[in-house]
């Protein structure tokens, strides 16, 4: 150790003066043995002195001579031992001295080596410092006018402290000995110092040795220091004051010299703690509990909640003056630190959670004395006796172990001062981030321990909790509504996701909505919890965070409450709990009756799906677009009974965004298998379910009419497509009647197996109409009126059964087709390997139960190097990781929670629309999936499972087939590419591109182009194909060149139409799908089909060519037509009535009028909006959606919507009135100034849009047009008749247009017709 004690030379040159202790690493860092010499040599002098206001003549230091010239500076000096440089302990002895001395002790109070006789010889008999005071501050020159105050004995830091101290505890050692000699000392004092960081440190444990006439008077058992040897003084320490000692009240900044001890606490001596520390803190707990051997952990962990509630209303309400503080046995008792505690927890448990503690101070029972005359003091003692054993010999809030006499009192108060000292110099409320995770870390401690898990809870470690409430588009939420968002975890347990929801939002309310105070967000933060112990750790948690305001409902989440209003919440994060026996008996009848799964056949002892009951719950609770992310167990995925129809409430309620499939390690011991769900709420005030179940019903209810027309038609088409069955087949089965062709469908025929069969379980999970039928049709066949009728007349009955058996059956399943249909977006589903070290990979955590080390482990965080590992390196780890900021997971980055290579921003991107591209490092754990396709309606028993395993569908072909690379051709001659950078606007060969919507990406003037053609084109990375016969060159985007021959047995052409009629293998990864297309099987039929197959699709393009010439010419029409027009110039701003009209157009309006919502995906890029959904206009107008009315025209200003041509106006609103994107301009045209058709038609050209997105402003991915580039646009104006004409002449063009596209866009599906009629 090398110490500075910034002292100034008398003359020469100024250095720092330094001198050697032997030392020892700190803080984890390892440093040599051995003595630092000073940097810097005086050539003249080395005579350094330091002034004090203390002392009479500066101190001097010699440090070529080493020595130190105490007595110069008026300390007494007894003997020279500890004045020179001979001991580095005298190094700590002049360090000591120079702090005193700083401090403001006067230096003649001060006295080195005081010799005491301590018995036998003289060894150990020489103090080190000893502090005296004068009587009344005047000095006679006897030592008896001197009060001792403190006796301090220095020790080299490191292994000499610490055995100093251990001698201490085991039996006094030196300083009870000089104790002895000086019983009227104050302190005791043994002391060390070390430099950490190039800083001073001191290190010391103060004892104080003043009786406490409060312990002695209220423990029998105490014992006084006076009149005792040494010895016995010891023991008095050690029985009464429990060895009890200080590390603070000698030199911190706000103790006054002379003052020694602290008594007095405030909010700046708490210190904040990291993981290393939190784990520290669990093993202390346990080994009090384990010393204390207290075995009831239950009750241990709720009084810990109780401490913790008493310190954060202690942090709140007692900043300068902390009551949650054990002062040391030398100012406190266990009385009146549970009386203090017992007052915290009373102020805390009715201001935070609105309870009342009964409570009674002292204070009281001296007023209730106030008028009592006879004796009162004596009758108030008796009285004050009795009311401190009813008041403290028995049970109460911090009772660690039974009590209920004043021996288990005095035993519980030694664990309770534990508990307290453990906790009292943590910080609890703060506003860090990164604090505090001690709760939820010490939880998942004890449960690892064997905490009871009382109706299926557990807690959720906080990786998975971040990761969760990481995943939701919070920013979106906040950015993006006017109101505050409402937010809900209805089994709020500790209170986990509650606090997480607030940190995440916290940073987008300062962002986006600075003009609303962070606790109003914070108020709109509800939990419910059922357990009254848990309801209290959550309020406490919120308390820790600095989340007030976040209202905690102690209550039944199943139960309708008060607090809780239905259709309300945007956001609902929770981890239920599962698989509770007898929870329907807890609820009353009309509370049961509150939810569709209940019903009378439902077993309500044996019945423990609680999980399915929380599903409908989220449901009710939840408003219209509202996210949720929901912990459940994987059985709600594929268990059947009541399980399947909460599948059913999901299906019909929500868009499935995600799954996220964890394995049984995710929980600790709890071995559960895992879903967490991210779910959508669907519309609720014109549902898809009801619609589309009109629809279906509609369908079969026309069964009886001769010339029945299907209204949509095409999704029955996409039913029998997706199931295998022929369109004309199944209406022919809707119409009422089952033929060849659908009844030898191998789904129709289990369905013949299961209802003529006599297998077991033929009919088990058969939707109940299904099985009433065929129960029916059974009864009666056995029946001898059945038997004795004709035998046509038995299968006419026979066949009528069957096919309303079947009906009844695939009535549900071309419904749920539907629903699931309808859900364009595709579903992420994320899957957690399955060994065990991948799990911890992918988890970023693990778990430990080993002794000492139990409960969640990080698994990045380092372990610094022991002190004795002489060969190690440094290892700083644990200073640069703070717990779960340090966390490796492919769920979430820690340090970026937008990073786009982690899972939680593919789901958020996919809550947002945004396309989601899986990158390769997530391969191994994400796919992506129709939700159709993820059920299975092949089975009889259509249990609505959800597969997150998915396979491709073999389709099976009357032709045999060949694996595509069996067929494939080498391409002859030159297969050149041409780089981006060398692409010309012309030149002699085009050059082919990847790209969806474009062939030709530039031209070429080099020699050897591709000429062995024809072939096929195929995007390696875009899955596009494209046929070739002309020569060309590759561009080198990631193409690939596909031929095959007759001799091969395949047409080029027909090889063309057959791999564009099929769903090449796409994950949504970035790669290249080249190596899927060659494991193709291709159907070979002869040549001549196929060459009939290629004249019939050929027909089809050269129709979709000449629609396409139609619409080119029709374009140009319009351009030429628009340009022609002649009129005065003038500013769109002065043509237009509004440009994005106010809100307060409609502010006097209903706010339950129905009105049309738009949104952006709703618009098309020709010009008209393809769809809306009413919604009330409460909904919409407090909103950042966009206002607009019956002919208003509405332009996309955000790129690439813009560039693509989303526009529209707006026409066949809900009561003339519509709300959309907040990324659309509006404009209102005047209608005496301008046809609103006529300024559409206008501003909708690609010329328009070109001089737009050459102004656009932002980042990119974010570019916008402002308002002022349409404002200042300037347009001609001529007459009114003449824009009338124009207009009605555009909305023609239009119209073609418009059916020209649908004709194109109908193509795919002829040419699909055609490959399955000749292959299928």
């Amino acid at each position: 150790m090398a110490v500075n004690f910034g002292y100034t030379q008398t003359k020469g040159h100024l250095y720092n003066y330094s001198k050697g202790l032997k030392s020892r690493p700190t803080n984890g860092k390892k440093t040599n043995n051995r003595i630092v010499k000073p940097t810097w040599v005086s050539p003249r002098c080395n005579i350094y002195t330091k002034k004090y206001k203390t002392a009479l003549h500066p101190l001097q230091v010699d440090v070529e001579k080493e020595l130190i010239y105490y007595d110069n500076s008026g300390i007494t000096v007894n003997r020279t031992n500890t004045s020179n440089f001979s001991e580095d302990e005298n190094l700590v002895v002049l360090e000591c001295v120079d702090r005193l001395l700083s401090k403001g002790y006067q230096a003649n109070h001060i006295e080195l080596e005081p010799h005491w006789k301590l018995g036998h010889g003289t060894k150990g008999g020489y103090a080190d410092i000893w502090v005296r005071t004068y009587t009344d501050n005047v000095f006679d020159g006897n030592d008896d006018d001197k009060n001792s105050l403190l006796i301090i004995e220095c020790k080299t830091s490191g292994a000499k402290f610490g055995e100093a101290w251990n001698d201490t505890l085991d039996d006094g050692a030196q300083l009870f000995s000089y104790f002895q000699q000086e019983p009227a000392t104050k302190f005791l004092c043994l002391y060390t110092s070390d430099i950490v960081d190039g800083k001073v440190l001191p290190e010391y444990k103060l004892i104080n040795v003043q009786d406490n006439q409060d312990l002695l008077e209220s423990d029998k058992n105490a014992r006084s220091y006076q009149n005792k040897n040494d010895k016995q003084r010891y023991r008095v320490w050690r029985d009464t004051y429990c060895c009890d000692y200080d590390t603070k009240g000698l030199f911190e900044d706000d103790i006054r010299p002379y003052e020694i001890g602290k008594n007095k606490y405030t909010v700046a001596d708490l210190v904040e703690v990291n993981n290393e520390e939190i784990q520290k803190k669990y093993h202390e707990f346990a080994l009090i509990l384990r010393q204390h051997n207290v075995s009831g952990r239950e009750n241990a962990f709720d009084k810990l909640v109780n401490l913790f509630l008493a310190k954060v209303v202690d942090e709140t309400n007692n900043p300068e003056d902390l009551h949650f503080y054990w002062k040391g046995t030398a100012y406190d008792d266990d009385f009146q630190l549970q009386d203090r505690l017992q007052r915290l927890y009373r102020d805390g448990m009715e201001l935070f959670l609105s309870e009342k503690v009964t409570y009674i101070e002292n204070s009281q029972i001296d007023w209730a004395f106030r008028r009592f005359k006879n004796d009162p003091d004596a009758t108030k003692k008796t009285i004050m006796e009795y009311f401190r054993a009813l008041k403290f010999f028995s049970d109460n809030d911090f009772s660690f172990i039974s009590v209920h006499n004043e021996k288990l009192f005095r035993q519980n108060a030694v664990v309770l001062r534990k508990m307290v000292k453990m906790l009292q110099d943590i910080r609890l409320k703060t506003d860090q981030v990164n604090q505090n995770q001690f709760l939820g870390d010490l939880f998942e401690g004890f449960l690892n321990r064997g905490i009871k898990q009382s109706e299926g809870q557990f807690f959720t470690p906080m990786p998975i909790v971040r990761f969760l409430v990481s995943s939701l588009p919070l920013e979106h939420i906040v950015r993006d509504n006017e109101t505050i968002p409402w937010a809900i975890d209805y089994a709020c347990g500790a209170g986990h996701f509650l606090t997480e929801y607030a940190v995440r939002i916290k940073e987008f309310v300062e962002k986006y909505r600075k003009d609303i105070p962070l606790k109003e967000y914070y108020s709109r933060i509800t939990g419910i919890e059922k357990e009254y112990r848990l309801s209290k750790v959550s309020k406490v948690s919120a308390f820790m965070y600095g989340q007030d305001d976040i209202k905690i409902v102690y209550a039944d989440a199943l139960v309708k409450h008060a607090d809780v209003k239905d259709g309300q919440y945007e956001v609902l994060v929770a981890n239920p709990p599962y698989s509770v026996s007898g929870f329907l008996d807890t609820l009353t009848e009309e509370q049961r009756k509150c939810y569709t799964l209940y019903n009378d056949d439902l077993n309500t002892d044996k019945c423990n799906a609680i999980e399915a009951f929380f599903i409908e719950r989220a449901a009710q609770l939840l408003k219209s677009g509202g996210v949720a992310g929901i912990i459940l167990p994987v059985s709600v995925l594929n268990r059947n009974g009541i399980h399947a129809h909460a599948r059913e409430i999901i299906l019909k309620c929500f868009d499935i965004v995600a799954l996220a499939e964890f394995g049984s390690g995710t929980f600790g011991q709890t071995g559960t298998n895992t879903v967490t769900m991210f779910l959508r709420r669907k519309e609720t005030n014109t549902p898809d379910a009801e619609h589309y179940k009109n629809r279906v019903n509609s369908w079969f209810a026309q069964r009886d009419e001769t010339n029945a027309v299907y209204q949509d038609e095409h999704l029955l088409g996409l039913y029998c497509n997706h199931c295998g069955y022929q369109l004309e087949d199944y209406k022919t089965f809707v119409g009422g009647k089952i033929d060849d062709g659908f009844l030898n469908t191998e789904t129709v025929q289990a369905y013949y197996a299961s209802f003529f069969g006599n297998q077991r379980n033929a009919m088990k999970d058969v939707c109940d109409e299904a099985k009433t039928i065929r129960n029916k049709y059974l009864s009666r066949a056995n029946t001898r009126t059945y038997k004795q009728l004709p035998l046509v007349e038995q299968n006419q009955i026979k066949e009528k059964a069957f096919l309303n058996f079947v009906t009844a059956i695939e009535k549900e399943k071309v419904y749920y087709f539907v629903l699931a249909y309808a859900v364009s977006q595709p579903v992420l589903l994320i899957k957690s390997p399955t060994s065990t070290s991948d799990v911890k990979k992918f988890l970023g955590y693990g778990w430990s139960d080993s002794k000492g080390n139990e409960g969640i482990q990080y698994l990045n965080i380092g372990k610094a190097k022991s002190s004795d590992d002489e060969d190690g390196e440094d290892d700083d780890t644990m200073s640069q990781i703070r717990g779960i900021d340090g966390v490796q997971t492919p769920l979430f980055n820690p340090a970026n929670l937008f990073d786009d290579d982690k899972i939680n921003t593919l789901i958020r991107k996919n809550f947002m629309g945004e396309e989601v591209v899986i990158p390769k490092n997530l391969e191994t754990y994400v796919t992506k999936g129709r939700l159709v396709d993820m059920l299975d309606f092949t089975r009889t028993a259509f249990t609505k499972e959800f597969k997150t395993s998915l396979r491709k569908k073999q389709i099976e072909y009357r032709w045999n087939s060949s694996l595509m690379e069996d067929i494939l051709l080498p391409i002859k001659g030159s297969i050149s590419k041409i780089a981006n950078e060398q692409l010309l606007e012309e030149g002699q060969w085009p050059i082919l591109t990847q790209e969806t919507d474009k062939i030709i990406s530039g031209y070429t003037n080099q020699d050897n182009p591709i000429t062995d053609v024809p072939l096929i084109l195929f995007g390696d990375h875009s899955c596009t194909l494209k046929y070739v016969d002309f020569p060309f060159f590759r561009g080198a985007d990631g193409t690939q060149l596909i031929k095959t021959s007759e001799e091969k047995g395949c047409l080029n052409k027909y090889l063309y139409y057959f791999l564009s009629s099929i769903e090449i293998e796409n994950s949504g990864k970035y790669e290249r799908h080249f190596k899927y297309v060659k494991k193709l099987r291709v159907p070979l039929p002869p040549m001549d089909v196929q060459k009939k197959i290629v004249e019939e699709c050929e027909k089809i393009d050269k129709a979709v060519a000449e629609d396409n010439e139609q619409i080119r010419n029709i374009e140009v029409t319009i351009s030429k037509m628009m340009l022609e027009v002649e009129g005065d110039a003038q500013k769109i701003q002065k043509l237009c009535s509004a440009i994005n009209p106010s809100k307060s157009d409609v502010n006097s309006l209903e706010k339950s009028m129905l009105v049309s919502f738009v949104e952006m995906s709703s618009v098309s890029n020709d010009g008209y909006i393809e769809q809306t959904v009413d919604k009330p206009l409460a909904d919409v107008r407090k909103s950042s959606y966009t206002y607009f009315a019956e002919g208003d025209i509405i332009i996309a200003k955000i790129t690439p919507c813009m560039e693509n041509g989303k526009c529209a106006l707006a026409t066949g609103l809900k009561n003339g009135i519509g709300f959309g994107s907040s990324e659309f301009h509006v404009f209102r045209a005047n209608a005496k100034l301008i046809n609103n058709v006529y300024l559409f038609a206008y501003l909708n050209r690609k010329e328009i849009r070109s001089k737009a997105a050459e102004v656009m402003t932002g980042s990119s991915g974010h570019r916008r047009v402002p308002i002022s580039f349409y404002e200042d646009l300037e347009i001609p104006v001529p007459s009114m008749d003449k824009q009338m004409l124009i207009a009605e002449k555009y909305k023609g063009l239009m119209k073609d247009i418009e059916s020209l596209k649908q004709q194109i866009a109908n193509a795919s599906s002829r040419k699909q017709a055609i490959l399955d009629k000749y292959l299928k």
